[in-house]
């Protein structure tokens, strides 16, 4: 449920949703009655809030439009999520660039798309419309107000079926790494970097990937199980983006050497 923090008299604040939400830093449930002189103004560094990340969330359909770009790791086992590897370089997200765009011709992951909006649980276990307030795009002086009289707007009504959608993917989603789990896919790997043998390889990245030891043992019935269900296009697409390790890895090289020359 979602709890409203207490003032003091008694009084309410606006209503905040259960847990932590990345990337979010002042999340609030959107209501009338607390938003309704405020709306959106796109930004001219639109990407400037995701600028220091390396991973971002993915729900599971968005793993083959992904794998062209990023690495597509998942979490821990016991839990997991997939993600999309955008940097190994801490503090520095190697898909945004010095205007805070994101670099063109690369895939942008859905939960990075629809900020500042998001669904979250609300009273009841219901699904609500949030904001993060402190995105500088949330304003008293928006392009798209939030409402329109006593309806959501125009553009916020767009946002509610972009997010409905994402949330819809993001069950099938859940219900795709708990077969993982199941079915025990899933080994912890790393990625290193080093030249040669007797150079000291240094540890880039730790994660977990399906191990394609484990998915060649299944059984036919357990392949045929997978694939009617739309998971091995899945696990087949995070396979293939692991080649984007290296990908990664180079850009990092020319970004040390740009900054050795510069």
């Amino acid at each position: 449920m979602t709890d409203e923090a207490k003032l003091e008299g008694g009084h309410t604040t606006r209503q905040i949703p259960e847990g932590s939400m990345f990337l979010y830093e002042k999340p609030e449930i959107l209501t009338k009655e607390d938003h309704n002189a405020l709306g959106i103004t796109p930004l001219k560094r639109p990407f400037d809030f995701a600028s220091k990340i390396q991973t971002v969330p993915l729900v599971a359909t968005e793993i083959a439009s992904a794998q062209k770009s990023y690495p597509v790791i998942f979490s821990n086992p016991d839990d997991p999520q997939a993600f999309a590897v955008v940097s190994v370089v801490d503090n520095n997200n190697m898909f945004v660039d010095d205007s805070g765009n994101w670099f063109p011709f690369h895939y942008i992951p859905a939960y990075l798309r629809r900020y500042p909006f998001a669904f979250a649980k609300a009273e009841g276990d219901q699904l609500a419309l949030v904001i993060d307030r402190a995105s500088e795009g949330v304003t008293e002086t928006p392009e798209f107000p939030f409402f329109d009289g006593d309806a959501l707007s125009a553009e916020t009504q767009k946002i509610v079926d972009f997010c409905s959608k994402v949330e819809g993917e993001r069950q099938r989603s859940i219900d795709f790494t708990a077969k993982l789990k199941e079915l025990d896919l899933l080994d912890a790997q790393e990625i290193t970097q080093g030249d040669t043998k007797d150079e000291e390889q240094v540890k880039l990245a730790s994660y977990y990937a399906v191990s394609t030891e484990k998915l060649n043992k299944l059984s036919p019935e357990v392949l045929q199980d997978l694939n009617e269900r739309g998971y091995l296009s899945f696990i087949y697409a995070h396979l293939f983006s692991m080649e984007n390790w290296g990908k990664l890895i180079e850009r990092r090289a020319r970004m040390e050497l740009d900054s050795e020359s510069g």
